[in-house]
């Protein structure tokens, strides 16, 4: 039987990256002797060779590399001269205009780059575009039979020109939540039968196999937090540093782990000292591998403004942890709505009323951390293999 050619396109190798790890645990959950995939990394996106020896071998990685002046190309050159004469005869909102068509001639050259230079001779059964908008205007230049986008946001405005186009010219939007997907239907209600869920899903025995690999933080006589995730504003690592102020301010004493990094941090960092919270408060960095940080405590909390679908969540739960979530999109889904942790309003105060509550019961952390089962795990692998396996065979 020959097998389906199946092109997965993703905007990084980084290991940071939910989207990208969700994505991995479908690459490891094919049925290669039915597929022949290719992974297309779109130029310029970040490349982690750690996260290069993850991918099974079976797998045919290419990195795109984009070289191409596109400034020296007769319209771009055009559009950019006249943008600049405008600019210097004080004409503003016509060197605007020209400005923004010729980020827009650019754009849509770069976003064919792909089909012309690495897939010009090739056509493909499937096609995975694993992001909107970075991925799904690359996908629309490449040839193939079946087109899907995958939507990992939990906002209906999230790049709504570009998703209201991914469903022109895509065959279907891959929802990796219910609470995702209801959003969608609401949102573009014209599409609903284009839309479907398949939950992202997480490895229960690689992720045990990977917290025991090494020490975690050292080991203390008070209650250990962690929050885990980019350091960005979506996360609320904000929150979490108001939230744990005010449990200060009532008397409580633990330590908090904040297990990530990105263009946020420094603004942390002046917040944790300006509450007085550096003994209190430890930011690690970015770690390749933040499971036994994750193993080691007593409350997961995920402080975001907004999650799809939070690996983090799903992982702390596996690892056994009583978890405080906001309530997000996917903070409401992965906790049934506060059957298997606490969701709190999306504040300072509801985290710590939240946090507050687990500090005060042993008791109710023993029994939310003690609720997931090898047997839930295999259930959700078998219902996401056969997901991915039902859209890629269609």
């Amino acid at each position: 039987m020959q097998k389906r050619k199946v092109l997965f396109i993703n905007d990084s190798l980084w290991s940071g990256s939910g989207v990208f790890r969700s994505m991995l645990q479908i690459l490891k959950h094919i049925a290669y002797e039915k597929y022949d995939v290719t992974l297309f990394i779109i130029p310029d996106g970040p490349v982690e060779q750690v996260m290069c020896e993850q991918i099974p071998p079976e797998v045919n990685l290419v990195i795109g590399r984009d070289d191409r002046h596109y400034y020296r190309s007769p319209k771009v050159a055009v559009c950019y001269l006249a943008s600049k004469t405008a600019s210097a005869l004080h004409m503003k909102k016509t060197a605007k205009l020209l400005r923004r068509k010729t980020r827009g001639i650019i754009r849509k050259k770069r976003n064919r780059t792909p089909a012309e230079t690495y897939f010009a001779s090739e056509r493909f059964d499937v096609l995975i575009a694993n992001t909107i908008p970075c991925c799904s205007p690359v996908g629309r230049y490449i040839r193939a039979d079946k087109k899907y986008v995958v939507y990992h946001s939990s906002r209906a405005d999230f790049f709504p020109e570009e998703t209201k186009e991914a469903f022109s010219y895509y065959d279907g939007v891959v929802a990796v939540s219910e609470g995702v997907r209801k959003i969608l239907e609401e949102a573009y209600p014209e599409n609903r039968d284009r839309i479907e869920t398949i939950t992202n899903y997480v490895d229960a025995e690689d992720l045990l196999r990977k917290a025991a690999e090494q020490d975690g933080p050292p080991s203390s006589n008070l209650p250990v937090l962690c929050t885990c995730g980019r350091i960005s504003h979506e996360k609320g690592f904000d929150l979490a540093v108001e939230a744990a102020w005010i449990l200060k301010e009532k008397g409580f004493s633990f330590i908090w782990y904040f297990v990530g990094d990105g263009s946020e941090r420094p603004r942390i960092e002046d917040m944790i000292e300006k509450y007085g919270l550096s003994e209190d408060i430890r930011i690690t960095g970015f770690l390749p591998n933040p499971y036994p940080y994750i193993a080691s405590c007593d409350i997961y909390v995920q402080s975001s403004y907004e999650e799809a679908q939070p690996l983090a969540v799903m992982e702390a739960g596996i690892l056994g942890k009583a978890i405080v979530s906001t309530e997000t999109v996917g903070g409401r889904t992965i906790l049934n709505d506060g059957e298997f942790g606490i969701l709190t309003s999306i504040s300072a105060e509801g985290l710590a009323q939240g946090i507050e509550t687990l500090l005060l019961s042993p008791e109710r952390r023993a029994a939310l951390g003690n609720r997931y089962s090898a047997a839930d795990n295999l259930k959700e692998k078998q219902a996401f293999a056969q997901s991915w396996d039902r859209l890629l065979s269609e």
